[in-house]
C-alpha cells in the first residue's frame, strides 16, 4: 500500500479509537508523546493532522500526520509505522513485525519487576504478612505482593522508574505538589496486597 493511500484511508479518529484515546470538545487531548498535564495536542480532522503546542514535546513545531502519530506513539521507525498503519486499516492482513509485541514485552517485563518488588515487600512488612495470614492465604505458596506505596520515594527515587510507572498506570499524576514542593503521585494499590 502506498503512503498516500494510507493517509487517505487512515483517519485520526481511527487512530484515537485504536489507541483508546479520547479528545475533548475542542478536539484536544493530553499529548501521548510526552508527560502532559493539560491537553496540548490539537487535532485537525479536516487535514488529518495534529500539532502539540508544548515545548516539552518531541513533535513541537511541526504538524504530524497519521503515520507520524504512530511513529511517535509507538516509538518506532517510519517503516514500522507504515506497517502498523496498514495493519490498522486491514486488521486481518498479515504484516511483518511491528513494535506492538516489543512494547507488550517491555510492559510485561516492567510489571514483572514491579511485582517482584511487591513480593519482597511482603517479607519486609509484618502487618502485611499478618493480614495475608488472617485471610488464610499462604504468601510462600501464592504469588502475593504488598504495595507500601513507597517505591518512588527517598533513596529509591528514580526518574525513569517514575516515568515507567506513569506510563503503565502504577502511578497517577494528580497535578498536586507534596510538602517538599515536588510532584505528588497517587500509587496504584497503596497499602494493599496485590496479585500478579
Amino acid at each position: 500500500m502506498e503512503i498516500q493511500e494510507i493517509k487517505q484511508r487512515l483517519t485520526l479518529a481511527m487512530l484515537l479509537q485504536h489507541y483508546g484515546l479520547k479528545a475533548d470538545k475542542q478536539n484536544r487531548l493530553k499529548c501521548p508523546f510526552h508527560n502532559d498535564k493539560t491537553p496540548s495536542l490539537q487535532l485537525y480532522y479536516k487535514t488529518q493532522t495534529a500539532y502539540c503546542f508544548s515545548t516539552n514535546c518531541n513533535t513541537h513545531g511541526k504538524a504530524i500526520d497519521v503515520i507520524d502519530f504512530i511513529l511517535y506513539y509507538e516509538k518506532c521507525t517510519k517503516h514500522e509505522a507504515i506497517k502498523k498503519a496498514e495493519s490498522i486499516i486491514n486488521p486481518g492482513a498479515v504484516t511483518t513485525q511491528t513494535t506492538a509485541p516489543k512494547q507488550a514485552n517491555e510492559k510485561a517485563m516492567f510489571l514483572e519487576r514491579m511485582f517482584t518488588y511487591f513480593k519482597n515487600a511482603v517479607h519486609n512488612s509484618k502487618p502485611a504478612r499478618e493480614y495475608i495470614e488472617s485471610r488464610n492465604l499462604d504468601h510462600k505458596q501464592l504469588e502475593i505482593g504488598y504495595n507500601a506505596g513507597q517505591f518512588h520515594h527517598g533513596a529509591r527515587k528514580d526518574e525513569s522508574l517514575i516515568n515507567d510507572c506513569l506510563k503503565y498506570g502504577i502511578l497517577l499524576d494528580l497535578g498536586l505538589k507534596s510538602r517538599t514542593g515536588e510532584t505528588a503521585y497517587k500509587p496504584f494499590g497503596k497499602w494493599c496486597i496485590v496479585f500478579a
